[in-house]
């Protein structure tokens, strides 16, 4: 029962799926809500992504979490991370939200992690992101200026 409640919370229901006891409308409406709480704490973790899908950041999350579990740790930087590499999120990620994307592995974990990515706007840069073992995380960010041919 336990697990029907959870699968449920997440993922869209059937009524063939639903134990017996089980109300509809009433596991709908528990989904709904679980999967809008969920989005919440991915956007408030992924500001810049959310910020950038607007209106329809919370739709394209409530697809994705309609066909996919939580994470088993819970954690929204995770849930954020799958959501981003999703194909409900098919838009070209603008410099902060692939800065976000790069810093939140370097936060989480363990071990060696270097990562490097060319941002564009306001001025082009290079962003490198690393995790160091007994120094934690880590960026670099290198400006580049355009110089002009003689």
């Amino acid at each position: 029962m336990a697990r029907a409640r959870r699968s449920c919370s997440t993922r869209s229901c059937a009524a063939a799926t639903l134990p017996p006891g089980f109300a509809v409308a009433q596991a709908a409406a528990s989904g709904r809500s679980l999967r809008s709480k969920r989005g919440r704490a991915v956007a408030h973790a992924w500001p810049a992504l959310a910020l950038q899908l607007g209106a329809g950041f919370r739709e394209r999350f409530d697809a994705v979490a309609r066909e996919t579990d939580m994470p088993a740790s819970g954690d929204p930087l995770e849930d954020g991370r799958l959501f981003a590499r999703s194909p409900a999120c098919d838009v070209r990620l603008g410099d902060d939200a692939r800065a976000e994307l790069l810093l939140a592995p370097a936060l989480r974990g363990r071990g060696l992690f270097v990562r490097a990515a060319w941002l564009r706007r306001p001025t082009p840069r290079l962003l490198v992101v690393m995790r160091l073992p007994g120094l934690g995380p880590r960026r670099l960010v290198v400006a580049l200026r355009r110089g002009r041919a003689g």
